[in-house]
């Protein structure tokens, strides 16, 4: 029990250190954009879609949380991930979901395959968003599937396991 807290403690962290930060480098500038939510012609909040996924996750989704944009970042899509399948270096099963995961719009746009269905309520996805948010963070500019694999890369590496 307490090594699968653990696993889900270095998992969060190890999706913070992924992701390349944004920062304002002129000293007149904010330190962080503030994101503006924006209405996208494709992307909802709710839609629940299917994308190309690595081997053996046929059956994983990605649920559009929130659309947003910022000058430096771009068109922002924050997605949660289900039915993913992490293992650790010893091959035991890790986290399936990912509750908050944020991509520029093309990465999505390359990732997707078919609007499934439109939910009437969005999860929550309030604890990563406010981190994202209060540590100036960046998104993820590869595919859905490539940021899984890089993600579960590292999450191998910090679940105790020697190389």
């Amino acid at each position: 029990m307490v090594h699968s807290a653990i696993r889900r403690s270095a998992v969060v962290s190890m999706i913070f250190a992924t992701l390349a930060f944004a920062h304002a480098t002129d000293a007149d500038e904010p330190k962080c954009w503030q994101p503006q939510a924006v209405v996208d012609p494709i992307y909802k909040s709710g839609q629940v879609w299917s994308y190309k996924t690595r081997p053996g996750e046929e059956s994983s989704t990605i649920t559009i949380l929130r659309v947003e944009s910022t000058p430096k970042l771009g068109v922002i899509v924050h997605v949660r991930i289900d039915g993913f399948q992490f293992k650790d270096c010893e091959g035991a099963p890790g986290p399936t979901k990912m509750e908050h995961a944020p991509f520029a719009k093309a990465a999505i746009d390359k990732s997707v395959l078919r609007l499934l269905r439109t939910e009437s309520k969005v999860p929550d996805y309030t604890d990563g968003y406010g981190d994202w948010l209060s540590h100036c963070g960046g998104v993820y500019t590869i595919s859905v599937a490539e940021m899984l694999t890089a993600t579960n890369e590292a999450f191998k590496s910090g679940s105790g396991c020697h190389s």
